[in-house]
């Protein structure tokens, strides 16, 4: 059964009576029809689709952290181990400085604002930590010098960090493993410093 015709067509600007259409011509206006129907179908429901995405983009906008605002007390810092070499800790021990360039250390640029450095000397150990800050006039971050020991010689040696869930470090600078007993590490350092 055919679909009911209207009684004429406007084509291009010009009107047809529909009676006047051949078998085939009625046939590709109803199909014409049928495809005109699924195209308002689909602008309905990409008009849905639309606002479901604005609404997850949203959610999604609520869920990210701000980059502009600091880390809440909440969030707990990172600590890296950053190996300083011998030469280096020679040269400015015991610290007299506040502040150091990381890239006194040869750092990677991985630090972020608030993350904590403990430095390790081969041969030594640890001989102290620091709270990265960024320079607010330009990129370079700086450590700003917490905790150290009085001498080279008072740094917590690599055989002490196994009571820590800890290893000396490997690389130039790395992560310490969430599992390490970091409260404890800062204590004995602590200890070693005063």
């Amino acid at each position: 059964m055919m679909a009911k015709l209207p009684k004429s067509i406007v084509i291009e600007g010009r009107r047809y009576p529909t009676w006047a259409l051949s078998a085939k011509a009625r046939k590709q206006l109803i199909n014409l029809g049928l495809v005109d129907a699924h195209i308002a179908e689909l602008h309905q429901r990409l008009a849905h689709h639309h606002v479901a995405r604005k609404h997850y983009q949203l959610l999604l906008a609520s869920a990210l952290p701000d980059p502009h605002r600091q880390p809440s007390v909440s969030e707990s810092p990172r600590y890296f181990w950053q190996s300083v070499s011998k030469e280096w800790a020679q040269k400015h021990w015991p610290i007299r400085m506040a502040t150091f360039r990381l890239s006194d250390f040869e750092s990677t640029n991985d630090y972020r604002q608030d993350d904590r450095v403990l430095c390790y000397v081969k041969g030594h150990g640890v001989v102290g930590w620091g709270v990265v800050e960024e320079d607010t006039h330009s990129t370079k971050r700086h450590l700003v010098w917490q905790v150290g020991v009085p001498t080279l010689d008072a740094a917590l040696p690599a055989k002490t960090l196994k009571e820590f869930s800890l290893r000396h470090p490997s690389r130039p600078s790395q992560a310490l493993p969430v599992t390490a007993d970091i409260d404890g590490l800062l204590t004995a350092l602590d200890t070693k410093a005063a």
